[in-house]
């Protein structure tokens, strides 16, 4: 799970790197997945270059841990070992480092351009002069189509209507809302190869902007999902009935019926979707079988499958509740990502309760769709980022778009 997490600032999955700045890079003539030596004190370890905006100029990052030969099936072979330039004099910083190119290259796997949705206002950040000023800044500047603008019939929800908030003030990008539904949910692990392709089967991603010049940018991180839209391209397409609304609002994936056309996936705006392109799962070994969650279905190949909002922890909820005759109660069904969340920056909930936690975080100013413009409607919407900047420090205030 971890080898294949993406890092939350550089997407790298399955390999370690020497992380330089634009500026140095440059300066050394290098480009990314450049194979260079670095020297410390006579020392020398060889690894691929990569290229971080932000990455203080003249220094280079390595991590340790990787490059392992006696770690299983899993772990040798990954990386290169830096701790051979490490000493006890200099356990965590060392100066005087040479970085000389090699000539040869070695393939990385980084998730960065992956799903992409770059050029529309997918992040919304103001300063916080700027949202004084105008505290309804998102909603104005692009707000969402009509309701009845859509050939779509309209849903009806008398019980429940599941929903979800996530506040990107909050947010810090570490990932660990990925990790907990990867759990939660018997995700797979595909491996190194198929992350290169575009293949990699996480139901949550988290998605890195940077604005402002390489050398100083502000970086943003957007955890991304099944926005369980009410107005849904996906369900229109599936020629199967695979992917289905339910009557609490959820896109319900029906693995069962589904026959591998993926034309839900194409249809996605969000690109949330991931598609079993190979039997992933392990069937025999005991220790795995003992690790999945009995109570998440395990998907073969040829099957589609995406965030449920964790309609198992749903469930279990309103079983619960109907015993006791009784509504489900706001707060007690919490999903995996939200659980983990060290910042709580994700709340889930019923919508239809004005007095629900969700409910008034889709009521505030802050509150946007992602892509709303394109009459989705989502059901996970989000808050835009403040940032009360320091002026000398530079960084405006506009959407952040670059990905």
């Amino acid at each position: 799970w971890l080898q294949e997490l993406p890092k939350p600032f550089t997407k790298l999955t399955w390999d370690n790197t020497v992380q330089l700045s634009p500026a140095t890079a440059a300066r050394l003539g290098l480009t990314n997945e450049d194979v260079v030596n670095v020297e410390v004190g006579g020392r020398v370890v060889q690894g691929p270059a990569w290229i971080v905006p932000g990455q203080a100029d003249d220094t280079i990052t390595v991590h340790l841990g990787y490059g392992r030969v006696r770690a299983g099936r899993v772990g040798n072979g990954i990386g290169f070992n830096a701790y051979r330039i490490r000493t006890t004099g200099a356990l965590w910083t060392a100066a005087g480092a040479k970085v000389s190119k090699t000539g040869g290259r070695y393939a990385l796997a980084s998730t960065q351009l992956h799903h992409g949705m770059e050029g529309r206002a997918i992040i919304r950040t103001a300063s916080l002069e700027e949202y004084r000023r105008n505290p309804t800044f998102v909603r104005d500047e692009d707000p969402d189509p009509p309701k009845t603008l859509t050939l779509y019939p309209e849903h009806e929800y008398k019980g429940y209507a599941w929903g979800m908030a996530i506040d990107l003030n909050a947010c810090t990008g570490c990932n660990a809302c990925v990790m907990a539904c990867q759990s939660e949910n018997n995700v797979p692990v595909v491996g190194k190869e198929q992350v290169a392709k575009g293949r990699e089967m996480h139901w949550i991603r988290v998605d890195t902007y940077y604005k402002g010049p390489a050398e100083t940018p502000a970086a943003y991180h957007q955890p991304v999902m099944c926005q369980h839209c009410e107005n849904a391209p996906c369900e229109v397409v599936c020629p199967v009935a695979a992917t289905v609304h339910s009557d609490e609002g959820l896109n319900d994936m029906v693995y069962n019926r589904c026959v591998g056309t993926r034309y839900c996936s194409n249809n996605c705006p969000y690109k949330v979707r991931r598609f079993n392109f190979l039997l992933y799962q392990d069937w025999d070994t005991p220790t795995l079988k003992m690790q999945r969650n009995p109570d998440v279905s395990v998907r073969s190949r040829g099957v589609m499958e995406k965030c449920t909002y964790c309609v198992q922890r749903i469930n279990r909820a309103k079983i619960d509740s109907e015993q006791e005759d009784r509504l489900v109660r706001d707060g007690e069904i919490v999903t995996a990502c939200q659980q983990v969340c060290p910042a709580e920056a994700i709340v889930f909930g019923n919508i239809n309760d004005p007095a629900s936690r969700v409910a008034k975080l889709r009521a505030e100013s802050l509150s946007y769709s992602l892509l709303g413009e394109l009459n989705t409607r989502p059901r996970t919407t989000f808050l835009a980022a403040l940032k009360n900047e320091n002026p000398q420090l530079g960084g405006g205030a506009q959407d952040a778009h670059t990905k």
